[in-house]
């Protein structure tokens, strides 16, 4: 994964596949991933206990609603 400041630095970049174009996310896109119930837990003592099993029903559904339910995102198993 490589972070850029924004999506003309990725663009520019030397080593920038076109086909991946599809990988960019905007910040406050990233936020809706990032803030799922179960990343909230993600260091708490309980978390494989409860919370690991609902991390990628999460994960997808935020993908979901930020318009990233794509393979580029998704697992290949799921």
């Amino acid at each position: 994964m490589n972070l850029f400041r924004s999506e003309g630095d990725a663009r520019r970049w030397s080593l920038f596949d076109p086909a991946s174009e599809d990988g960019f996310i905007s910040l406050p896109d990233l936020l809706v991933l990032f803030s799922t119930e179960s990343r909230r837990h993600l260091l708490g003592g309980d978390y494989l206990e409860r919370w690991a099993g609902r991390r990628w029903p999460e994960r997808r559904d935020a993908l979901q609603r930020i318009g990233k339910a794509i393979p580029y995102w998704m697992p290949a198993t799921q």
